[in-house]
């Protein structure tokens, strides 16, 4: 699937180096070394983002470990999943759409985020 060029630089701009690759009919942006929100251990690791329809969700976003955390994604349904070549884990969680690719990882990323008590 093609993806406007500027959504794609957008990626590289907010997180560096960025290598788009295909497998098993999906998109897949690999994302190496993104820092997670404050109090995620670890704080930083490698992402993949699947900006398109999967397991039932509009989008996905695969890391390379699980993580501790206080946010609110603590549902890893996805353990160990075979992806290019990797093994991947993600939570359950929801993004509207549609959205920027930047938008769509960023949205994933608040299931890291703990809860202000505000």
């Amino acid at each position: 699937m093609a993806f406007a060029p500027d959504e794609v630089a957008e990626l590289v701009q907010l997180f560096g180096h960025v290598r788009q690759a295909e497998e098993g009919g999906f998109t897949y942006f690999l994302l190496p070394d993104v820092s997670l929100p404050a109090g995620c251990a670890p704080a930083t690791l490698d992402v993949l983002l699947c900006p398109m329809a999967r397991d039932g969700y509009s989008s996905r976003l695969f890391l390379s470990q699980q993580v501790a955390h206080r946010g609110p994604g603590t549902n890893w349904n996805a353990v160990s999943v075979r992806i290019l070549e990797r093994n991947w884990f993600a939570v359950s969680w929801r993004v509207r759409a549609p959205l920027r690719l930047a938008q769509i990882v960023r949205g994933h990323l608040d299931a890291f985020r703990e809860k202000s008590h505000a």
